[in-house]
Formats: structure tokens, sequence, C-alpha cells
């Protein structure tokens, strides 16, 4: 590209040139001093890249070409796990706390009167007593009721609402651009 050697450079232009050649210096020194961390640990004896030993719960997993599969071994912790079962009984009078693996069930008690598909009240061993633990009930006394003639896409702006937005006016994509360069200042070519 053709320039005037002759020509006045503007101020700006050459604080923009001197940010540019800090960043760049700044960012030259950073990888210089992780290329040296990098030549420092190869010389202790470390070896980038290589993965010599991977535990799960103190078992060693075998390395293949510097990659570990934990799944099956996840998978083979997730089979072992205590997990909660339901277990339908009669009354609460029929959990009894003190049987071995008691505190592995949720218990299902059938609920007199259920409506709206809450057939059961549910029960588990806590702290070694029986405790209800589920409820299907919902509390909605917070919530908004219906309203007749309303749905729920109903327009409850009030006019003076209305007219507050209506006055409002929309920032042209060129007032958004000088409003920037105004902040952030403008790049010279």
């Amino acid at each position: 590209m053709a320039y005037n050697e002759n020509g006045l450079t503007k101020l700006a232009a050459l604080q923009d040139l001197a940010e540019q050649i800090a960043a760049d210096y700044a960012t030259k020194a950073a990888l210089e001093q992780v290329s040296n961390r990098v030549e420092e640990i190869a010389t202790v004896g470390g070896e980038p890249n290589v993965i010599t030993a991977v535990k799960n719960n103190g078992e060693a997993l075998p390395v293949t070409d510097k990659a570990v599969d934990i799944g099956a071994s996840i998978s083979a912790a997730v089979a072992t796990a205590d997990h909660l079962q339901r277990k339908k009984v009669a009354s609460v009078d029929d959990i009894d706390p003190a049987v071995q693996g008691a505190d592995r069930f949720i218990y299902m008690v059938p609920k007199a009167g259920g409506k709206n598909g809450d057939k059961f009240d549910e029960y588990m061993i806590i702290d070694g007593a029986v405790e209800p633990v589920g409820d299907w009930a919902v509390d909605l006394s917070g919530y908004q009721p219906k309203e007749e003639g309303k749905g729920l896409s109903s327009n409850d702006y009030t006019s003076e609402e209305k007219a507050k937005l209506a006055g409002l006016t929309v920032a042209t994509d060129a007032e958004v651009a000088e409003m920037l360069a105004g902040v952030f200042g403008q790049k010279q070519a």
C-alpha cells in the first residue's frame, strides 16, 4: 500500500500502534514463560500428554494409548450401590424399622379416598423411625386465580403505560455506532 512519508501521523494512530505493540509484547512474554515452564517440567522427568496411572476408588484402571475407559468401573459401582425400591404395604403398622434393610424402601401405604391419582402415602425409615415423606397435595394459594373473561394472553396494560411505551424512540444503528465510538474510541485504519 502506498503512503505519504511526509504526511503527519495523528496522535490517536500512534497511541493505537503503541497499545498494539504493548499487547503483542505481553503475549510473547507470557508465551515464553509457559514455554520455559514446559521445558523445566520435561527436564525433571515429566512427559507431555502421557497418562501414567488413573485410579477409581483406589483401584488402578488400565491405560491404553493415552486413554482410560472409566465407563465399566462406573457401571460396576452403580450396580453394587444401595438403591431405594418401592414396597407396597397394607398399613403403616406393617412397616418394621428393625428389619434388616428396612431403610432401603419407600413404603407405599394405600390412601383411603385419594383423588387425582394420589393413591398412596409414602413412608421411609429415617434414623430408625417410620416417617411420612410424600404427598401429592400442591398448595396453589399464592398463585393468581383464573379471572372470568381473560385468557393467558390478556393485555392488562393501562393507558398510561401504553402511552409511555409509545413515546419511546429507538436509536438507529448509526447513533449506536457513534455512541460506542465516543465511549471506546475509533480505531484508525
